[in-house]
């Protein structure tokens, strides 16, 4: 995969970048309007024309008072080496294209094709409880393993346990760093950082030295959602930073879901504050693979799997050994009735709609009425 960024396409986003007076939401309507930062740096006399931007920060950029502060972040760029991925390039992530204010560019470190899968964010507290812990890890994995890519911020407890078992699955993880590049913060998370460079993906706007300031942590939570098809919020205070995530999540039109806890923990009473507002209640992963089989099964993303992904027996390889044995069952016996698939495996029902869930996610089985399921 080429990760080689156009020079060009950067200059012009740092130029837009340290454009005073120029923020997110009125870069993303230059790009939207130009398609490329080059192009759009290149007409700045006209954007009050075309009422894209004041003519104060039109004429800014016309005398490029951007110059110091963008030449500074470019040598920066170029003296550590880091690898940008820029809003024009093709493998952006098109829901992190469709929030209000989405980064000019991203570094980024680890595997970049992970971009292309489906993901749901996990949130929650850094002090939790045990119960929360093996919530978060119960939950990344099996959802992991069904194709998901989990999204989260890096921060000790709910974060780094919901990467740690993410990891080991297929889908994967992606942590946004409220910090430059080169810092690991919390330093707690050293060893997860090195993991996550191997098999993950570490995303940040902020620039290489930005140290862990409280404000930087919203700003990076509007991209924690704005990756996700819904976020799920496994433990939370009522001040919990993670309900700033479920905020921006609606204001996002993404799902919320939260998780349920014992009554007595207050690091729950945000959880059930939640709920009492709407949020969706989830027990498990099956919860939420079912409340987004719809959406990934209208193509309203890329397939989680890998595009190179080979096939046997015209099956891609990464089924489990239960998704293969109930596809070959559905193969043989086309149209079936789940409770007939149940007789036919031999298996324990949730065993079997569990399974037509995660084949459901991979695009691979089409539920008809009645629970009648066929493959696609």
């Amino acid at each position: 995969m080429n990760t080689q960024y156009d020079a060009q396409e950067l200059w012009a986003c740092l130029a837009l970048q340290h454009t005073e007076g120029l923020g997110p939401k009125t870069a993303k309507q230059l790009l939207q309007h130009y398609t490329t930062a080059r192009t759009a740096l290149g007409d700045a006399a006209n954007w009050p024309r075309h009422k894209l931007a004041r003519p104060q920060i039109a004429q800014a950029v016309v005398h490029e008072h951007y110059a110091s502060g963008a030449e500074a972040a470019w040598e920066l760029i170029q003296k550590k080496g880091l690898r940008v991925l820029l809003y024009a390039d093709p493998l952006y992530p098109e829901p992190l294209r469709q929030i209000p204010d989405p980064p000019l560019f991203l570094f980024y470190d680890g595997r970049l094709d992970i971009l292309l899968r489906p993901a749901l964010a996990m949130v929650g507290s850094r002090s939790c409880s045990r119960y929360g812990l093996q919530a978060a890890a119960d939950i990344a994995l099996e959802l992991s393993n069904a194709g998901l890519c989990i999204v989260s911020g890096f921060a000790l407890g709910i974060d780094r346990q919901s990467h740690i078992w993410a990891l080991k699955g297929t889908g994967k993880t992606i942590a946004v760093l409220g910090t430059g590049p080169d810092l690991v913060y919390p330093a707690r998370n050293r060893d997860l950082r090195e993991n996550m460079r191997q098999t993950g993906l570490i995303l940040t706007e902020f620039p290489p030295g930005t140290p862990p300031d409280p404000h930087n942590f919203p700003r990076r939570n509007r991209i924690i959602s704005g990756l996700s098809f819904g976020v799920l919020i496994i433990e939370a205070a009522e001040q919990s930073g993670s309900l700033i995530t479920a905020r921006l999540a609606l204001e996002q039109n993404r799902e919320v879901f939260a998780l349920p806890g014992p009554l007595h923990l207050p690091t729950y009473s945000g959880c059930h504050a939640l709920i009492r507002q709407g949020a969706l209640l989830v027990r498990n992963a099956a919860d939420i693979l079912e409340e987004l089989a719809p959406m990934l099964n209208h193509g309203s993303n890329p397939p989680a799997a890998d595009s190179n992904q080979g096939t046997k027996n015209g099956l891609p390889h990464d089924l489990t050994p239960d998704e293969q044995n109930l596809a070959r069952t559905l193969t043989e016996h086309p149209n079936s009735h789940i409770d007939a698939l149940t007789q036919k495996l031999g298996w324990e029902s949730k065993q079997v709609s569990q399974t037509l869930l995660m084949l459901e996610l991979k695009g691979l089985v089409q539920r008809r009425s009645g629970m009648y399921y066929v493959l696609k």
